[in-house]
This record gives C-alpha cells, structure tokens and sequence, in this order.
C-alpha cells in the first residue's frame, strides 16, 4: 500500500523522468546512427517529439505541485498577510478554471486526432495525450490547494512562505558574496599600493 501511495504521489516525476531518458536515449542514438554509421533513424526523431511533449506538461504539473514555477511576487510583498491568503486562493480559483478548461480543449484535442506520424505511423494522439493528463493533474492540484487554502491555512500558508525564505536565504547569500568580493578588491588595491 506505501507503494502505491508513493507511486500515485509521484506519478508526473515517474512519467517525466522516463520520457527524459528515453528522448535522450533516442536523440543520443540517433546522433551514432548518422554520424558514425551514415544510417540515421527517422523514428527516433518522433519518438523524441513524443516524449518532449510529456515530459513538458508531466513536468509543468509535478512542478505546479512542488511550487516551483517563477512568479513575480511584488504585488504579494506589499500586502499583509491575510491580503497575501486571500490574493492566493484567488489565484488558485482561477487556477482551477483555467486548467479545468485546457484540460478539456486538450482531450477535445485528443480525441480529434487523426493525423500520424509520417515514418512510424503511429497516431498523433500518443504525443497529445500528454496536454490533458498533464493539465488534469494541475487542476487536481489546484482544487486540493484551494482546499486546503480553507480547510488547513498553516500548511497552506507554509506552502508558499518556504519559498519566500528560500529567497531570503539566496539574498543573504547573494549579500555575503558582494562583501567578500569588495573585501578582496580592497585587499587587493592594497597590494597594488
């Protein structure tokens, strides 16, 4: 049961991690094939369209649900803290609706489908799979934190402010360093003297 739990816990990582290695193994081949043999593989250039395609929306979502993407925080920093919450679960509410509906506009996507690939053959819905699951699983994650926005505030609240101290910490590191670097250019204007 612990590894099924762990298993649906981490499923974007999995299915990310395995297209990254199978796109590299393709591409990594590919460049053997044509450069030392003169025999370049014409599917190892679809397979690797494929496995770009779910290793990007698999990793957006694991990376939605880590809180890794970049956003521009200077609106958030001027508000108190209860400003800050309420902005957020705005935000998540949007969050919701807008990947509630790509994640329809990608499984309208899918089921249209009806190109293939020119050297395999394989349908085109194999690489367009990837836009809905991996935008079901962003709202998912979206309709669990705006949840838990109201239902646990403190790790709610955690979610994000982690982030905020890992950017002090940064700062300070950033701060430590223009001083050892000003301290070294004065040591070394006085040698120069």
């Amino acid at each position: 049961m612990k590894k099924l739990k762990w298993l649906i816990l981490h499923i974007e990582e999995i299915i990310a991690g395995t297209a990254l290695a199978v796109m590299m193994c393709a591409i990594f081949y590919n460049v053997i094939m044509r450069y030392c043999f003169r025999s370049p593989t014409k599917w190892a250039d679809e397979l690797s369209m494929i496995c770009l395609a779910w290793l990007t929306f698999m990793g957006a979502a694991s990376a939605y649900k880590k809180n890794l993407h970049f956003g521009i925080d200077i609106i958030l920093d001027k508000l108190p803290l209860r400003g800050r919450m309420l902005l957020r679960q705005v935000t998540n509410l949007v969050f919701v609706v807008l990947f509630g509906f790509v994640t329809y506009l990608g499984f309208n996507l899918y089921q249209n489908a009806v190109k293939v690939f020119n050297y395999t053959g394989w349908s085109y819905k194999i690489m367009d799979a990837a836009l809905p699951l991996g935008f079901l699983s962003m709202t998912v994650y979206a309709v669990y934190f705006l949840a838990q926005s109201f239902r646990d505030k403190d790790a709610y609240q955690k979610r994000y402010e982690s982030s905020y101290e890992e950017e002090m910490v940064d700062a300070e590191l950033v701060k430590a360093s223009e001083e050892l670097f000003k301290r070294d250019e004065a040591e070394e204007g006085g040698e120069a003297k």
